[in-house]
């Protein structure tokens, strides 16, 4: 394979690659969202001393905030870090399908270049 297809390929594979996290980012956002959302249900319903009250309404009430601190750190702090993951490796993508154009746009000129001697030459020798 020549080189500019190497390249060439390299390039397809990154931008599918990029297209690819690109739509895991706009899922994993949206999906943020309705978990950020669906978290007031933790609280509900409310419990007072005329629907539960007792030992047992305290102990379901701790575990219910043991639930929305829990929420609170996958909705804010882990989903969070993973989108920033995601959006650093995107970073990462653009830079290295810029420098691969840059390459495939050198070596296609290096190639016209050598066509235009090899044409010279050919007929130089006519």
């Amino acid at each position: 394979m020549s080189y500019l297809a190497s390249l060439l390929s390299q390039l397809s594979e990154k931008q599918e690659q990029l297209r690819r996290l690109k739509i895991c980012e706009s899922e994993l956002q949206n999906l943020q969202g309705e978990f950020r959302q669906n978290q007031k249900l933790v609280k509900e319903p409310e419990l007072t001393s005329v629907t539960w009250a007792g030992d047992l309404a305290t102990t379901f009430e701790s575990i219910r905030k043991e639930a929305d601190i829990s929420y609170k750190d996958i909705s804010d702090t882990q989903l969070n870090a993973v989108l920033q993951h995601i959006a650093d490796k995107i970073l990462s993508l653009i830079q290295e399908i810029q420098l691969l154009e840059i390459q495939i746009a050198a070596e296609r000129a290096r190639m016209e270049s050598e066509e235009s001697k090899e044409s010279k030459e050919s007929k130089g020798k006519e």
